[in-house]
């Protein structure tokens, strides 16, 4: 096992600006890290003609699919059992604990029970559970038209934990699909299904797509972020994903005003129009 993502974390290590994350460059030694990023699944294992696939998609391969097939590498087995587990689960509340009770101060009293007695199982799984706990396999298919994969937007009301692994490969040149931290200009302005204007935010903090890197955070209302756009590449994007999951929204999120939402509704479309003009002239 190639040992726990946060093994040498401590909560003085997250950052409160612009809200809960803390980032970890080499996580994993440099040994391990080349042994999975060697035998990371290629396209080909996401979806059966990546040639024909969507520009800019995201596509994804969950822990009890990869737990349960011999086709990955024992590595990888062993990477998404720990990190899927009760201990990766005790991992987290040692190092994000206070940000998460900070963030959802209501959260323990809902469960009736401290965070750091909550019982996981994997989502998917059946049974009952305090927090369903998941690791994906991802990749951002090639990109025909310069694109970002996620926008600024806040992740689902019931997700309180999400994690990033980076595994860019060594060859790639391609510049973007680096992590955005925003924060409203002023107040909360609201979001539209999630998503945050960018005319109403500020970047405060620039995570990089590389290898090997980590990044952390709680996700609260405040917890916007997003993926820099891509160039044209025929390159996929490769990452790990990590989320922690309530059986109930763990927090509201405040909406735009009618008018602003269909405003930005509109500009959404004419940017999902561009894109498919793209991928129709692509192929």
């Amino acid at each position: 096992m190639s040992g726990s993502l946060l093994k040498s974390s401590k909560p003085e290590d997250v950052s409160a600006s612009p809200f809960a994350h803390v980032v970890i460059d080499r996580p994993l030694a440099d040994d391990a890290y080349q042994q999975l990023a060697a035998s990371f699944p290629p396209p080909e294992r996401f979806m059966e003609d990546p040639s024909r696939a969507a520009s800019n998609q995201a596509v994804r391969i969950g822990a009890l699919a990869v737990i349960n097939d011999d086709g990955f590498s024992a590595a990888w087995r062993d990477f998404f059992r720990y990190h899927s587990s009760q201990d990766f689960w005790d991992d987290i509340v040692r190092v994000c604990g206070d940000a998460i009770r900070a963030a959802h101060p209501d959260l323990e009293r809902k469960a009736g029970k401290p965070l750091d007695q909550w019982v996981t199982k994997r989502r998917g799984e059946p049974g009952e559970a305090d927090v369903a706990l998941d690791v994906q396999f991802v990749i951002n298919t090639a990109v025909s038209q310069e694109s970002s994969v996620r926008p600024a937007h806040l992740d689902n009301q019931d997700k309180i934990f999400a994690a990033l692994f980076y595994m860019k490969s060594e060859d790639d040149p391609t510049p973007g699909g680096d992590l955005a931290l925003y924060k409203f200009k002023r107040g909360q302005v609201g979001f539209s299904n999630l998503y945050a204007p960018l005319s109403a935010i500020d970047e405060k903090q620039l995570v990089k797509y590389g290898s090997n890197r980590f990044v952390a955070f709680v996700n609260s209302p405040d917890s916007i972020h997003g993926v820099t756009p891509r160039p044209k590449t025929d390159r996929v994007r490769r990452y790990i994903n990590f989320v922690a999951i309530t059986p109930y929204k763990a927090f509201s999120a405040p909406k735009m005003p009618p008018v602003k939402r269909f405003k930005f509704w509109i500009e959404q479309q004419r940017t999902i129009a561009r894109s498919a003009r793209a991928d129709s002239g692509a192929h």
